[in-house]
């Protein structure tokens, strides 16, 4: 869909008398209850908001670029929060926040901004990856960290697959029930499978996925359907017939929170500017 037609609200002005800092974080998923702020679980903003009161003594609202469900982990979510304190500098949020916070939490960098600046509503594209490990290579270091399977399927199926996933579509099939999304329509800029090796020295068959936006479980849907079809050998054409069925019984397993990260957040305009020209002509 054109960016004209993402629908996202106007910016407020900053409140006078207040700074907004911005952060770039990782975290652990298997610890919390997602990154969103529950009434009855520890999520990862709570952490950070309570975290932060301890540091400057203020309420704050840690807004992020987007929710991660519980069990699903972070190597860049950006978040920013709008503060009265004027004496530290943005820079040192980020060293002395980790001093406090737990280790499966971790502040990569911290900078002020402008209120040109929103962590959700200035996005521009977010990218996810997940990664799997075949069983006999499994490390006591993996786990709740990379999905376990017995075999990895045929890649160039994976990637038949995936290339099916990139451009403007309806992703209903791969929808879980529960998404209040009004439109189920996304941009997606990056589809593909590839084996990398870890730090071990072992091969990882790692998807990753980057688009403007992702409705509820959707790219977990879209891995475990993958996975699924690759091993019972459904045709890429198949594929393509269940994604544009935009129904939902089509779709394969949802893969396991545990093998997800959110990887990447960008706020360039011209970064993925080629696909709303290719796209919208």
């Amino acid at each position: 869909m054109a960016r004209s037609d993402w629908k996202r609200p106007a910016l407020e002005p900053l409140a006078p008398g207040r700074r907004r800092i911005r952060m770039t974080v990782s975290y652990h998923g298997k610890h919390y209850s997602g990154w969103q702020r529950q009434a009855n679980a520890t999520s990862v903003a709570l952490v950070l908001e309570e975290t932060v009161k301890q540091m400057i003594n203020e309420d704050v609202e840690v807004i992020g670029s987007g929710r991660t469900d519980s069990g699903v982990h972070a190597l860049g979510q950006v978040c920013h929060m709008d503060i009265k304190n004027q004496k530290i500098k943005a820079e040192k949020f980020s060293l002395a926040l980790n001093r406090l916070l737990p280790p499966d939490i971790r502040i990569l960098e911290s900078s002020e901004v402008d209120d040109s600046f929103h962590a959700r509503f200035t996005t521009m594209a977010r990218m996810y990856r997940y990664y799997f490990k075949q069983e006999r290579d499994m490390t006591a270091f993996d786990d709740q960290l990379v999905a376990k399977i017995k075999e990895f399927p045929s890649l160039e199926l994976l990637n038949g697959y995936a290339k099916n996933v990139q451009g403007t579509h309806d992703f209903t099939t791969f929808t879980a029930s529960g998404d209040l999304c009004p439109s189920k329509w996304r941009d997606i800029y990056e589809s593909y499978w590839d084996i990398e090796t870890d730090r071990w020295g072992k091969p990882l068959l790692t998807y990753t996925i980057c688009g403007n936006a992702f409705l509820y479980k959707m790219v977990r849907s879209l891995v475990g359907s993958m996975m699924e079809f690759a091993q019972k050998g459904k045709t890429v054409q198949d594929f393509s017939d269940i994604l544009e069925a935009k129904d939902r019984s089509l779709a394969g397993r949802t893969a396991s929170a545990c093998g997800l990260y959110l990887y990447r957040i960008s706020y360039d305009e011209q970064e993925y500017a080629w696909f709303e020209e290719q796209e919208h002509e």
